[in-house]
């Protein structure tokens, strides 16, 4: 089987199809706004697979059945050669360091970019927007710990979160979903969040452009450093 570019990229995706999609779109669009590909050479060679994975989010008894097709489906992918990988979901990092140890190449952290990001801007107090199972597994909150305070939203926050971010994926969703993720984000302004991280994939696709506070889109954020790699 014919090896890839050595700056290769691989996207493991499907989670939801949506943010994977966009990020591609995002990829192909810094390249040449930042990067200045110009011809079709210029770009990097990049593979997206949107896996269809079972809903592990907040049913426990997919999880397993989930790392096994992410599992097997990286293993596949190492054939052909990809320089490195990241996956396009931020809940599914809980997976990233196992997946890490069947691939050939190097996975680069969402989370690690986006809080290396977060301390960049020197800020003290974060708020975080995210799956249910994402904040229960502390991926932001131990990637932050003893640098960053993370503010979490209320259970019952959490819950509309949740609806909002399943609606998205299933194309459902209204102007009704975004003012209740823009009242949760200004609810965690108002307990002392100096900025908010989008910490789930689909939520950048409905979140308003002119908020108040700084705004970490984990998807940009990714996809900026996969390309930083491949051009500098």
């Amino acid at each position: 089987m014919k090896k890839l570019n050595k700056n290769s990229i691989g996207i493991i995706g499907g989670m939801g199809p949506q943010a994977s999609a966009r990020m591609l779109e995002i990829m192909i669009s810094m390249a040449s706004l930042e990067f200045n590909a110009i011809n079709g050479d210029d770009f990097p060679e990049i593979i997206v697979d949107s896996i269809p994975i079972p809903d592990f989010i907040s049913d426990k008894k997919n999880i397993k059945p989930a790392f096994k097709m992410l599992s097997d489906r990286v293993k596949k992918l190492n054939l052909l050669g990809i320089s490195r990988f990241a996956i396009a979901c931020n809940t599914a990092h809980i997976f990233i360091n196992d997946l890490s140890q069947v691939s050939d190449s190097p996975f680069i952290s969402m989370i690690d970019k986006v809080a290396k990001e977060v301390l960049k801007r020197k800020i003290k107090r974060i708020g975080l927007l995210a799956s249910p199972s994402t904040i229960k597994f502390n991926l932001y909150q131990k990637a932050l710990k003893g640098k960053v305070e993370t503010i979490l939203p209320s259970d019952k926050e959490i819950d509309l979160l949740e609806n909002v971010i399943r609606n998205i994926i299933s194309g459902k969703n209204s102007s009704l979903d975004t003012k209740r993720l823009l009242s949760i984000a200004k609810s965690l302004e108002r307990r002392g969040a100096e900025g908010i991280i989008l910490g789930c994939t689909e939520l950048p696709l409905i979140f308003p452009k002119d908020f108040i506070l700084p705004v970490f889109d984990s998807l940009e954020i990714l996809s900026r450093s996969l390309l930083r790699k491949v051009y500098e």
